[in-house]
């Protein structure tokens, strides 16, 4: 599935290539087999980005408090940027050929031709969290962190 040139008008997430995940937030369900083993837990989502577009090469359901993961490929001949509102005010970590960025107020990260990003962050934030490429405005996707009850 391709995530770019979505100008919003759709109202709805599948009419479009708008959305870019669903991730979906447990709220207090332990799904590990035991108090600690719900800390060490990391969660993971890959993606591709090709002609311009952010793909999706593996998502899975996010759990609330659980350690994330976000791996990002760029196999595009130019550098790209990803940068999103879901990273304010959290303590974000980007590696990448042997550079560490981390801290809180990280705004986005560069990604050279060929090369390989991971983002690791933590958050108890559901939502819609929008993400681009600050140096091609039609690339964007969203993520979406949902709360879904337990009954």
């Amino acid at each position: 599935m391709r995530y770019r040139r979505c100008g919003g008008a759709c109202g709805g997430w599948r009419s479009c290539g708008r959305v870019a995940f669903l991730a979906l937030v447990w709220a207090g369900v332990l799904l590990a087999s035991g108090p600690d083993a719900f800390s060490i837990q990391e969660q993971q989502i890959e993606m591709t980005i090709k002609d311009y577009s952010f793909l999706r090469t593996k998502t899975a359901a996010m759990r609330r408090g659980l350690p994330t993961v976000i791996i990002l490929r760029n196999e595009d001949q130019v550098r790209h940027g990803f940068t999103s509102s879901l990273f304010q005010g959290l303590m974000v970590r980007g590696e990448g050929d042997g550079l560490i960025s981390y801290g809180k107020g990280l705004e986005g990260f560069y990604l050279d031709p060929g090369k390989t990003l991971v983002i690791r962050f933590t958050t108890d934030r559901p939502g819609s969290h929008p993400f681009r490429c600050d140096l091609h405005p039609d690339m964007k996707g969203e993520l979406y962190l949902l709360e879904v009850p337990v009954v």
